[in-house]
């Protein structure tokens, strides 16, 4: 199976009141990704490090946490 494949029957096995989230979590994924987009310079990179030390010591926030500051 292509990795499009795969990701459309992700979605399609989400439950309803969760589509919104995804929604938005893949269309920031879209904006960080797009080729016109900031370059990861020094500066980015060094964020994605910060953020992946705080993942891996734990200090992470749940999914109803981000929806509430999304207003989702």
């Amino acid at each position: 199976m292509k990795t499009r494949e795969a990701l459309h029957d992700l979605i399609n096995e989400l439950p309803e009141e969760q589509m919104e989230t995804a929604r938005q979590w893949l269309e920031d994924l879209g904006d960080a990704a797009h080729p016109d987009g900031p370059p990861l310079d020094a500066k980015i990179l060094d964020s994605i490090d910060r953020g992946l030390a705080e993942v891996a010591a734990g200090r992470t926030k749940s999914v109803s946490e981000y929806e509430r500051e999304r207003g989702l």
